[in-house]
C-alpha cells in the first residue's frame, strides 16, 4: 500500500510518520514548498525518540520527499507532477494545519480550508482511488460547553469559540460534501487536545498558549510581579466552572490510536472517531499548571468581574483561551471502543504532566534537586535553563554514536558526579543508560549552530542525571562536533572544562576503581549554601522565550593577552570591561541608559573549584557595568575597584532598586589549552557555553584553547536574530578600544 502524508514535520505528523515507518515501506511525505530540511528534521525526531539505528540509516531509502503548498491550486505543482502523485498513493493522511488557536479566520482558513480543498481535488483525480484520513479536532463541537459529544459530523448551531474552530469545521464540512458527491471513503480523527513532555518536538497547544500569555498582553507588562513572593502578587479573576473538566491525550498514544483505526477496513462512507485520553483533567489541576508560569494568582469565579482591574483588562488580550476554563463537556468515544477495545493509557495526565508538557524537563513536583541545589532569584520554580557546557570540534571521520558511548563509558569513572541523580537534597548514584545520555544529531552542511541552537532549546530531562551529550556531523565533509552540556546543580563553568578533559584526554584509559557503597549525601556546608539565594534577578525586558540560540567567534589569544600587558588589568576584569562596551555599541541591546544599573551575573567560588571531584562549586554573584561611561579606560578602572555584589548587602540593593538589568557573563579562563583526541579524531576547537537563568536575555561568555580566544553569545530567542552575532563582534572591538 502507498502512503502520502501532508504535515510530517509537524507536532503530530512526527508521531504519525514514526508509525506509518511501522506499517509500510516506504512513504510520500508532501513537504511544504522550501522545507528542504524536512528529512534532517524527521531524522533529529528519530534519534530523539530512540527509533532503531537501521531506520534511522535507511531513512532516505524509505521516504520520498514532493515539495508542495497546500494553499495554492494543484498543491503548487504543474499538471503533470499533480496526475503523477495522484495516481501514485491509495492512502492519504491530511495532518498539516494551523493550529494558532487565537489567529483570525482570514490567516487560517487558507491553510485549514483551502488546503484540504485541494487535498481532496488529489485524491479525487488518483485512478487508485485513495483512501482520505482527515485529523480534525474534537473542538470542532463548537461552543457546546455540556453534556456529551457524539462521534458524528457537527453542526454549527451553537457558534465557536474562536477562529480556529470555525476553520476546523469547515474542512469537515468539505470533506463530508466530497465523500457524498464522489462515492468515496473518508475518515475523520478528531483528537483532544495534544501534549507531550518529550523534549525537543514542535510546540503544543498548552506550551504555545502558556508563552503566548507570557510575551504578550497582560502578562509580559506584569515582568516586575514574577519577582515578588507569590502571596503578594497581583489577583487575576477568570471565568471558569467549578466542575469544569478538558481532556489531553499524550501525542504518541494519540498517533497508535489513529493508525490502528485506519488499519481496520471502514464503512465505505464518512467514520468518525474521538481520540482521548481515558481520564479527564478537573479544571483546578489546570490552574495550578497555570500559576507554574504566569506571574499573577489565579482565582477563578463564576462570571467574569463586573469592574475589572488593571489586570484583568490586560488579560483581555487572550479571549481566544479563557472559554475553555469554562467546558464540562465530554467526548463519545463508542466507535474507538468498539474497534480496539477499552482506552487504555500508561501516562496519567496529572498536574505534574502538563507542567512538564509546557516546559519539558521541569519536573513539577517530581523533584526538588535543582531548585535546592541552584535556585533563581523570585523564580525558584524556573530550574530547566541553567544549562551549561561546550562545543568541541574534532578534524576527522565522525564516529558511530556507539562508539562515542563507549569512549566515554570507559571514561566515565572519572567523572563521579554524572552517575549521580539528584532527589530531593540528596544526590544518589545509581546505574546509567549512556543511550539515554549521548545522542546522534545529523545536521545539513554549514548547519553547526542551528544544531547548537536545537541542544540548547532541547530541556534535560528530570527524569535522570542532568547531562547531555550530542554527536554532531554532516556539517563539514572532514570535521564533526560533540555538544556537551549539564545543569548547574551538577556542573559549573570551572568543572565544564575539567570534565572536557576527562572524558576526551588523549592519555591511556585507566582500570576504573571500585565505587563506594553507599550514597553520597550533600555536606553541611553545602546544605547551608542552599539556602542562601543567589545573585540573579529576571530581566525586565517584555516577551522573553526562555529559548536560546548561540554564536561565537574565535579570535587571537594574543590579543587578551596584550591587553593585560598593556593595561596591567586582570583578564576577568578586561573581559567584563569589553562586555561593557558591547553592549554600548552593539545595536539592538535592550538596556537604557542614564542612571539605572546594569548588572552582570558573575561566578564566584563557593568551596574552591580545585576539588577532586568536579561538580558545583560555584556561585554567581553580581558585578555592576558602568554602562554610561564613554571612556575605554574609565569603565576599565571602574570595574576593577568595585567588588562583586552578593549576600546580604546584595539581597538589600536588590529589594529597593527598581530596575536592574542583568546580563550572564563568564569568563572561563581555565578553558582547554592543550591537544586533545577521540580514537584518532584531534579536537581543533572548544567553544564554551553558560547557564542563562530564565528571565536573563542573554549571556556572554569566553574560552581559550590552544591559541584561540573564543567568544560566544547566548541570546533569547525574543531577541533581534543577529545579535549574538553582533555581541561577539562588538565584544571585539571593545577590547581593542581597551588596549588602544
Amino acid at each position: 500500500m502507498r502512503v502520502a502524508i501532508t504535515g510530517a514535520t509537524g507536532f503530530l505528523g512526527l508521531h504519525l510518520l514514526r508509525e506509518l515507518l511501522d506499517r509500510h515501506r516506504t512513504i510520500t511525505v508532501l513537504a511544504h514548498a522550501g522545507s528542504r530540511g524536512a528529512i534532517d528534521r524527521i531524522r533529529a525526531f528519530l534519534e530523539v525518540s530512540a527509533a532503531p539505528d537501521e531506520l534511522v540509516r535507511r531513512l532516505p531509502e524509505r521516504l520520498r520527499i514532493v515539495e508542495t503548498d497546500l494553499t495554492l491550486p494543484r498543491l503548487g505543482l504543474t499538471r503533470a507532477d499533480f496526475a503523477s502523485l495522484a495516481d501514485s498513493v491509495d492512502v492519504i493522511w491530511h495532518c498539516a494545519g494551523d493550529s494558532r488557536i487565537d489567529a483570525p479566520l482570514a490567516e487560517l482558513r487558507p491553510t485549514n480550508v483551502e488546503g484540504t480543498r485541494h487535498l481532496l481535488e488529489l485524491a479525487e483525480v488518483g485512478r487508485r482511488r485513495p483512501r482520505v484520513l482527515h485529523i480534525s479536532t474534537a473542538y470542532v463541537a463548537g461552543g457546546r460547553r455540556d453534556g456529551t459529544v457524539k462521534e458524528e459530523l457537527p453542526d454549527d448551531s451553537g457558534g465557536f469559540e474562536n477562529d480556529y474552530e470555525r476553520s476546523k469545521y469547515e474542512a469537515e464540512v468539505l470533506v463530508r460534501d466530497w465523500a457524498a458527491r464522489c462515492g468515496r471513503s473518508a475518515m475523520i480523527l478528531r483528537p483532544t487536545t495534544l501534549v507531550s513532555d518529550r523534549p525537543g518536538l514542535p510546540g503544543n497547544v498548552l506550551r504555545y498558549m502558556v508563552e503566548r500569555a507570557e510575551a504578550t498582553g497582560g502578562c509580559a507588562a506584569l515582568g516586575w510581579a514574577a519577582r515578588l513572593p507569590r502571596r503578594v502578587r497581583p489577583v487575576l479573576r477568570l471565568a471558569a466552572a467549578p466542575d469544569g473538566r478538558l481532556n489531553f491525550v499524550p501525542v504518541h498514544e494519540a498517533a497508535r490510536v489513529m493508525t490502528r483505526l485506519a488499519d481496520l477496513a471502514g464503512s465505505g462512507g464518512v467514520d468518525v472517531y474521538h481520540v482521548r485520553h481515558p481520564h479527564d483533567v478537573p479544571i483546578g489541576v489546570v490552574r495550578e499548571v497555570l500559576a507554574e508560569f504566569l506571574p499573577v494568582r489565579l482565582r477563578f469565579v463564576d462570571q467574569p468581574p463586573e469592574r475589572p482591574t488593571g489586570v484583568e483588562r490586560l488579560a483581555e488580550a487572550h479571549t481566544a483561551f479563557t472559554p475553555y476554563l469554562t467546558h464540562r463537556r465530554g467526548y463519545d468515544d463508542s466507535g474507538v471502543r468498539a474497534l480496539l477495545g477499552e482506552p487504555r493509557s500508561r501516562i496519567g495526565v496529572d498536574r505534574d504532566y502538563l507542567v512538564d508538557c509546557v516546559r519539558p524537563g521541569r519536573g513539577g513536583r517530581r523533584a526538588h534537586a535543582a531548585e535546592n541545589v541552584y535556585r533563581e532569584h523570585g523564580r525558584a520554580d524556573r530550574v530547566d535553563a541553567l544549562e551549561l557546557g561546550g562545543v568541541l570540534r574534532f578534524r576527522g571521520l565522525a564516529p558511530r554514536v556507539e562508539d562515542l558511548r563507549e569512549g566515554i563509558a570507559a571514561r566515565l569513572w572519572r567523572v563521579p558526579v554524572l552517575a549521580y541523580r539528584v532527589d530531593g537534597a540528596y544526590r544518589r548514584r545509581g546505574a546509567l543508560d549512556l543511550a539515554r545520555h549521548v545522542h546522534v544529531h545529523p545536521a545539513g552542511v554549514n548547519r553547526l549552530g542551528a544544531a547548537v541552537d536545537e541542544a540548547l532549546a532541547d530541556r534535560l530531562p528530570r527524569d535522570r542525571p542532568l547531562w547531555e551529550a550530542r554527536l554532531v556531523h554532516g556539517y563539514a565533509a572532514d570535521e564533526w562536533a560533540v555538544v556537551f552540556k549539564a545543569h548547574r546543580s551538577l556542573l559549573d563553568g570551572a568543572s565544564v572544562v575539567e570534565v572536557g578533559r576527562r572524558l576526551f584526554g588523549v592519555e591511556p584509559i585507566d582500570t576504573a576503581p571500585t565505587p563506594a557503597a553507599g550514597m553520597n549525601e550533600l555536606g553541611a556546608g553545602e546544605r547551608l549554601r542552599c539556602l542562601v539565594p543567589p545573585s540573579t534577578r529576571p530581566f525586565a525586558t517584555r516577551g522573553l522565550t526562555g529559548t536560546r540560540r548561540m554564536a561565537w567567534l574565535g579570535l587571537d589569544a594574543k590579543r587578551l593577552r596584550a591587553a593585560v600587558h598593556d593595561t596591567g588589568a586582570e583578564p576577568d576584569a578586561l573581559f567584563l570591561a569589553a562586555l561593557t562596551g558591547a553592549l554600548r555599541d552593539c545595536p539592538g541591546v535592550p538596556w537604557r541608559r542614564g542612571p539605572k544599573p546594569v548588572w552582570a551575573l558573575v561566578p564566584s567560588a563557593a568551596g574552591g573549584w580545585a576539588r577532586a571531584e568536579p561538580g558545583s562549586h560555584a556561585r554567581p554573584t553580581r558585578v555592576r557595568l558602568p554602562c554610561d561611561q564613554a571612556d575605554p579606560a574609565r569603565r576599565l578602572a571602574l570595574i576593577a575597584q568595585t567588588p562583586a555584589a552578593s549576600g546580604v548587602r546584595w539581597g538589600l540593593r536588590a529589594a529597593m532598586s527598581p530596575w536592574q538589568v542583568d546580563v550572564a557573563a563568564e569568563p572561563a579562563q581555565g578553558w582547554l589549552r592543550r591537544p586533545y583526541a577521540f580514537r584518532g579524531s584531534s579536537m581543533v576547537g572548544a567553544v564554551p557555553f553558560g547557564g542563562v537563568p530564565r528571565g536573563v536575555p542573554f549571556g556572554v561568555f569566553l574560552g581559550t584553547f590552544e591559541d584561540t580566544l573564543y567568544v560566544s553569545a547566548t541570546v533569547d530567542t525574543a531577541l533581534p536574530g543577529e545579535l549574538a552575532e553582533s555581541l561577539c563582534a562588538s565584544w571585539s572591538t571593545a577590547l581593542d578600544e581597551l588596549a588602544a
